[in-house]
């Protein structure tokens, strides 16, 4: 998955956003790990990250970051 043509954001179950986009990335692999940075500094139990086409506006990816 090429991120630069991607952008995520956390959510949290029964929350619609945490206010909080990753950057992009090299990979979908570099936003999971800056996803979970960013949950562990912030206390965060678990969150998703929600991945979308910038082009379309598309959600392509949703992922468990525990």
């Amino acid at each position: 998955m090429d991120m630069k043509r991607y952008w995520s954001v956390m959510s949290k179950k029964g929350v619609q956003d945490l206010r909080k986009v990753i950057p992009d990335g090299t990979s979908k692999q570099a936003a999971i790990n800056k996803a979970r940075k960013w949950i562990k500094d912030n206390g965060v139990k678990s969150a998703f990250l929600l991945g979308s086409s910038i082009r379309t506006g598309k959600l392509l990816n949703v992922i468990l970051i525990e």
